[in-house]
């Protein structure tokens, strides 16, 4: 992703914990220091003994973990989810893919045997052409010549009767 997608996409719920947990601890507005120390009661002794015990808001700490691992659960079960949908789309390329790869192969088959039907047909054809030549020239060879020879006959002028 790129600096600029990253900054307009939406917030995430890890963004916001990170943003309530930055604004629970800033002391005063304009600042941008998050103290990570213990904070110190007010009511140490001013005898000197034991420092007192610093007071800590674990119910927000829990209540922080449990967003976290809320979010977390919320982002595993979301990849879980596209994973399943991705083979689920990955199974269904697959078999488009077998079903083209057959159609493919019955089409180059059909191909094939079209190609072996028209080079029949010509073979075909071209035997039939010199039949055909053999043929005319019989004919013309056998007909042709006794057509020159015999004169057409006329009729009129005189006949033979018996």
């Amino acid at each position: 992703m790129s600096e600029q997608a990253v900054k307009d996409a939406a917030p995430s719920a890890g963004n916001s914990i990170l943003m309530r947990a930055w604004q629970a601890n800033v002391a005063r507005p304009g600042d941008k220091v998050i103290s990570f120390s213990p904070a110190l009661s007010d009511n140490a002794s001013a005898d000197g003994g034991a420092p007192p015990l610093p007071q800590r808001d674990w119910t927000s700490a829990i209540d922080l973990v449990q967003e976290a691992a809320e979010a977390i659960r919320i982002s595993e079960e979301r990849a879980v989810e596209l994973e399943n949908q991705l083979r689920s789309v990955i199974g269904q390329a697959e078999e488009e893919v077998r079903q083209l790869q057959k159609t493919l192969a019955a089409s180059q088959q059909m191909v094939s045997q079209a190609e072996d039907r028209a080079r029949r047909a010509e073979a075909r054809a071209q035997e039939a052409e010199s039949w055909l030549v053999r043929i005319h020239d019989a004919v013309f060879t056998a007909f042709g010549s006794k057509a020159k020879t015999v004169p057409a006959e006329t009729s009129g002028g005189e006949q033979d009767t018996p």
